[in-house]
C-alpha cells in the first residue's frame, strides 16, 4: 500500500500543476513513503540473506578425498 501511495504522489508531482504549498507537502510525504519502503525492503533483504546463509550449509560441496 505504501508503494502505491508513493507512486500516486510521484505521478501527481510529475503530471499536475499544484500550488506550491501542496507540492511541497506532497514531496515531503513522498520522501516519508520512500523511506518506509526502503526500510521494508532492507528488512526483507536481511531475512533473505540470513536464510541463504542457513541454506548454503546444505549445498556446499565438500572436497573429495
Amino acid at each position: 500500500q505504501a508503494y502505491d501511495l508513493l507512486e500516486e504522489a510521484v505521478n501527481q508531482l510529475e503530471n499536475e500543476a499544484l500550488p506550491m504549498e501542496e507540492s511541497v507537502a506532497l514531496y515531503v510525504r513522498a520522501g516519508e513513503l520512500m523511506s518506509f519502503c526502503m526500510e521494508q525492503l532492507n528488512g526483507y533483504n536481511r531475512k533473505i540473506e540470513a536464510t541463504d546463509r542457513k541454506l548454503s550449509q546444505y549445498f556446499t560441496e565438500e572436497p573429495n578425498e
